[in-house]
């Protein structure tokens, strides 16, 4: 920052005081003050969401509740895996129970297809130009990275493996902790980095290592903190909020990681869609993004904390920048479910 703007800047604001005025408001505040005397009314709005900090932790929650009183978050926690099948059977029977979910836009697009979700202009909810899917129905907040973990106190740090390949070696044989659905090394077809015979003989050489078969990330990685699997599946921002609490885990970073789109979007027929709105368009807002970047929850962009740490490490990254990328890193995730036999 240039010391002489912030001088003047801070002169601006106190003069700005002592002359009873309050300082002007950011465009964002004045498009969301027209969108709050609404959502009081609705009074509160229900999201699913199984974490708190994928929407700035406490901390935002608290900011959100001082910014807009009288506007209650209240949080369901049900898996991503069901929210298409629950708000479609909820919907026939005319009562839907939650107002907006955090996903990713594969979980969204059914409920598109069936006209269950709500369509937002992106100008009715911020001013600067937002990421959305879907036609305007599902609207990006983050960038999920996925890869892989290990256990700090278990794993030396000369011993850590360099690529995917190195995970094949002897040494790791049942003592990988894997999310059974393969989505963490789906985009290595998906997106042409490796040639398909690599890419299946790495997948069956997986399942020869007799691994730790969990159904999700969060199982893996608690098995990882445990010390049942030494090196698993994980998501960067789940390790780091692991991290933050004392467990012996750090992200490994093999290359090229995968930065998922996730995204919230609102249900048609919601019994709070105002409030949902403003909610929505607070998290995209430069204060509610400043917070779920605190949590690693937030976009992987210059000049975000997330994008200076991932930096920091040296980490290659690929993205999915559409629907076609994301269908087709799905469809190879299902092959890899189908072939290692592990899901129902």
């Amino acid at each position: 920052m240039d010391r002489r703007n912030f001088i003047v800047g801070s002169a601006s604001v106190v003069t700005a005081l002592y002359a009873g005025k309050a300082p002007a408001a950011e465009p964002w505040e004045d498009l969301l003050a027209k969108l709050y005397p609404a959502a009081k009314q609705d009074g509160e709005l229900i999201f699913n969401s199984e974490r708190i900090e994928e929407v700035g932790g406490r901390d935002g929650i608290a900011q959100f509740s001082k910014r807009y009183p009288g506007v209650k978050v209240t949080f369901a926690g049900m898996a991503g895996s069901q929210l298409p099948s629950r708000i479609a059977s909820e919907a026939r029977a005319g009562k839907v129970s939650i107002d907006m979910f955090r996903s990713d836009p594969d979980r969204a697009k059914p409920l598109v297809e069936r006209g269950l979700l709500l369509k937002v202009d992106p100008k009715e909810i911020s001013v600067a130009p937002v990421e959305t899917y879907l036609g305007d129905h599902f609207f990006k907040l983050s960038d999920h990275i996925t890869n892989f973990a290990f256990n700090t106190d278990l794993v030396k740090p000369a011993d850590l493996p360099k690529s995917y390949e190195d995970l094949l070696a002897p040494k790791w044989k049942g003592k990988l902790a894997l999310d059974a659905r393969g989505g963490q090394i789906a985009h290595l077809l998906s997106q042409n980095i490796w040639s398909e015979k690599k890419f299946w003989d790495f997948v069956d050489g997986l399942k020869m290592q007799a691994p730790i078969w969990t159904t999700r990330n969060t199982e893996a990685m608690n098995k990882i903190v445990a010390g049942e699997g030494l090196i698993g599946t994980g998501s960067y921002d789940a390790v780091e909020q692991l991290k933050a609490t004392g467990a012996p885990i750090e992200f490994l970073f093999l290359s090229p990681s995968l930065a998922q789109v996730r995204g919230a979007a609102i249900v048609q027929g919601g019994a709070h869609p105002n409030a949902a709105k403003l909610f929505l368009g607070w998290l995209l807002s430069p204060e509610g993004s400043k917070l779920r970047d605190r949590n690693a929850a937030g976009t992987l962009s210059s000049g975000t904390a997330l994008y200076e740490k991932v930096t920091a490490r040296g980490a290659e990254v690929v993205f999915e920048r559409n629907m076609e990328q994301i269908m087709a890193r799905d469809a190879v995730g299902e092959q890899i479910t189908k072939r290692w036999g592990v899901l129902k």
